[in-house]
């Protein structure tokens, strides 16, 4: 039973360690930087040992997409108590991990991840009301993130001020 539990730890620290190491690369390099290969040399194992933990690169890039999504939801949630706050944490995270952004959005050709995206966030707030904060929050960071900060308000963030998501 010990030896049982302890092969589950170890699995699971190397499947944490092996997203950990994509979300490094996607950040670092982009999404064409997470391959297999990339990850293990990184990891120090075999190419093909990442195949133990993950049948696949989708499988692994759900995962990834996952992570993801789960820290964006924890640092949004985490805006909650105060006004504007949800949006001002979703803006921080966003502008903080552009390339997590962008994928967790479906924006680098995974876009199943823009559908769980937009489900997961629209469970922190109540529809119809908040699909349309969200969206307008989306395009907001991706102005910021893609535009050419001469074509930008001096002060972008009393923008987000004005968005308040409406609570549980």
């Amino acid at each position: 039973m010990a030896e049982q539990l302890r092969r589950e730890r170890l699995r699971r620290e190397m499947i944490d360690e092996i997203i950990a190491v994509a979300r490094l690369l996607l950040e670092k390099d982009g999404p064409s930087a997470i391959s297999v290969r990339a990850i293990a040399r990184q990891v120090g194992v075999s190419a093909p040992a990442i195949y133990r933990y993950f049948p696949s690169v989708d499988a692994l890039m759900s995962a990834l997409n996952e992570s993801v999504l789960s820290e964006l939801c924890a640092a949004v949630e985490s805006g909650r108590d105060q006004s504007g706050g949800m949006a001002r944490a979703f803006r921080g995270w966003a502008l903080d991990h552009p390339a997590s952004f962008r994928l967790a959005l479906g924006l680098n050709c995974h876009h199943a991840a823009g559908r769980t995206s937009m489900t997961r966030l629209l469970s922190l707030s109540v529809p119809p009301g908040s699909m349309l904060c969200w969206a307008t929050l989306c395009g907001l960071v991706l102005l910021e993130l893609a535009g050419d900060p001469a074509d930008l308000p001096e002060d972008i963030g009393p923008l987000y001020d004005c968005i308040e998501l409406p609570g549980r």
